[in-house]
């Protein structure tokens, strides 16, 4: 077992936007990847909503192909450049049901679903929002491990994203305040980024590039609907093979 000492000098780094992922180099890397409107949002409440496993894919031709090879029930999320697609429910939050028995769920996104995939030569990846940051966080600090922590905001194709970076400083603020680590430059702002838009209850994040698009395709509460489970959602998302599942471990308090 290493030590505590070790582990607290973990090093956290902020990668603003999947197009800047260098995917050799998250090899040995603990990652998680944020997409706070919506895919990583979704993909919690799925899996909070007994859903069994949920595949990330990058559109809705890899989803097909998924689902070809399923051997029980799913569901089909998706949307391109936040355009519904057909046959397709839209990954919007709200529309989530309680699972059927051993139902699982193939998602497609612009951005969100991309970055994991960019992501999955990490060491371990997470999937977090700021409905479940907290348990990522601990999680990750709770590991036996001192292998870098990166944390990839999704971005809105190819551009930054406030609610995302504000999600990576939700999941530093939580490390910061059980232990010691070494923070980039990306990651002492995303911190600061994520306490002023806390302190304000995440308003500005419906003002974002990503909110007025919701917006305009007729999903207006779909923001709201995730700020408001702010940490109430008490899952780990975690790559496994070629799914994500809940990694069922106790969590404190």
């Amino acid at each position: 077992m290493k030590s505590k000492e070790l582990i607290e000098l973990r090093k956290v780094h902020v990668i603003t936007q999947k197009e800047a992922v260098n995917e050799l180099k998250l090899e040995g890397c603990t990652t998680v990847v944020i997409d706070v409107f919506l895919a990583t949002s979704t993909i919690a409440f799925l899996l909070e909503n007994q859903y069994e496993a949920v595949y990330a894919v990058k559109d809705s031709e890899s989803a097909l192909a998924v689902a070809a090879n399923l051997p029980g029930p799913y569901v089909l999320m998706g949307e391109t450049k936040g355009h519904s697609i057909n046959g397709f429910i839209y990954p919007d939050p709200c529309l989530i049901e309680v699972a059927n028995k051993n139902e699982v769920a193939i998602i497609c996104s612009t951005n969100g679903t991309r970055a994991i995939e960019k992501a999955v030569n990490a060491k371990k990846l997470y999937i977090s929002s700021i409905i479940n940051g907290h348990v990522i966080a601990e999680r990750i600090h709770d590991q036996e491990d001192d292998s870098s922590i990166v944390l990839i905001c999704s971005g809105n194709d190819d551009r930054f994203s406030m609610e995302d970076f504000v999600g990576a400083g939700h999941i530093i603020d939580h490390l910061m305040q059980t232990g010691k680590y070494i923070l980039s430059d990306s990651s002492k702002i995303a911190r600061e980024t994520y306490k002023s838009s806390m302190a304000n209850g995440f308003q500005n994040l419906l003002e974002s590039e990503t909110a007025e698009l919701l917006r305009s395709f007729h999903f207006p509460e779909s923001m709201e609907y995730v700020i408001k489970h702010f940490e109430k959602v008490n899952v780990l998302p975690v790559l496994e093979g070629n799914k994500i599942v809940n990694e069922r471990r106790k969590v404190r308090g």
